[in-house]
Formats: structure tokens, sequence, C-alpha cells
């Protein structure tokens, strides 16, 4: 089975080949990651590798929402210190975060990743989040009937999914939605 591994580059001057330390190889064109000394490339050997081929750092990742805007900007209160929004039942709301490394830089990484969220009562809903060069946006609109409400996402949830290796800090976000 096809994976995507992140791995550690080791060059191999007399072959022109990138060389994983278990004398994993890859060719020397596979996509370079915006992490320096890194690559990013398709795996499929017998080995039992992590997601990103790299042991789990000593401090996970923090991702930090750095900004919240919405489609009807008068009715919607933004408290990023609070980690707390409030807007109309009808809103769509524009998450924008970063992912940064222990030292507070934005660490250089594109994926995306499923963001589940859940309502106070139970309910759950599913959103994408895309991430480019660190910077992770998502788009979350609050227009079904039976919306309103108080919904919540934090770091067990946006961890739920991923591998232990791509694992984040995040301190949560409540949405609150009522009824216009």
């Amino acid at each position: 089975m096809m994976k995507r591994v992140h791995f550690p580059i080791r060059s191999d001057d007399s072959s022109g080949l990138i060389v994983y330390p278990d004398q994993i190889r890859f060719f020397a064109n596979a996509d370079l990651a915006a992490m320096p000394g890194h690559i990013i490339a398709d795996y499929s050997g017998s080995l039992d590798l992590p997601l990103y081929g790299l042991a789990k750092p000593a401090v996970r990742p923090l991702l930090v929402i750095t900004q919240v805007t919405s489609d009807q900007p008068i009715q919607t209160t933004v408290a990023l210190d609070r980690h707390e929004v409030i807007c109309p039942q009808g809103a769509t709301l524009s998450f924008t975060a970063e992912l940064r490394s222990e030292d507070g830089a934005v660490l250089p990484l594109s994926d995306s990743f499923r963001l589940p969220i859940r309502q106070q009562g139970g309910r759950d809903g599913l959103l994408l989040a895309t991430m480019v060069d660190g910077i992770v946006k998502v788009s979350a609109p609050f227009t079904v009937p039976g919306d309103d409400g108080t919904w919540m996402v934090n770091e067990a949830a946006i961890n739920a999914g991923l591998p232990e290796a791509a694992n984040m800090r995040f301190a949560g976000i409540t949405v609150s939605v009522f009824r216009t």
C-alpha cells in the first residue's frame, strides 16, 4: 500500500539518490518538503513507517487561530483571547490559523485534514482544513436550520484521525450560534 511520508534527506553523492538511514531510496526528484533537509515522497515499502517517517517531536506543533471573519460582521463577535466566537444562524465564518514550532516560527508544511466539530447537544459536523506553508484555512457555514447552539472544536477532535507523529496542540474554539 502506498502512503505519503516525510523523510530527512541524506544524499548519496555517488548515485545522486536521496537515502533514508534504513537504506530506503528515493529518486532525487521527489517533492521537496518545506522543511529544509526533508522530502515528502510516496512510499510502498514493507517497513511500518509513521506517516512522516520521523520520530515524534518532543513538543508537538501548536495550531493557533490568528483571524476569524464573518460574512455577517455586524452581528458577529470574535474574542480570540477567550477562544470564542458568537455569530447569527446563517453566517459563514472563515478561520485562519498558523501551525507553529516550539520557538513560535510558522512551520512551512502543506496538507489538508478533517476538522470534526461537535454541537453541545451531541450533533457532529465535519469541516475541511487546508494548510499551505503552515497557514491553515477553514470555512464554517452555519446556514442549516438547527445550526444554532454551541459548537466546539478541541485538541482531541483535531488529532482524532491523525497519526501520532502529526498530532498538534490546540487551545480549542467555541462558536455560539444564535437564532435571528
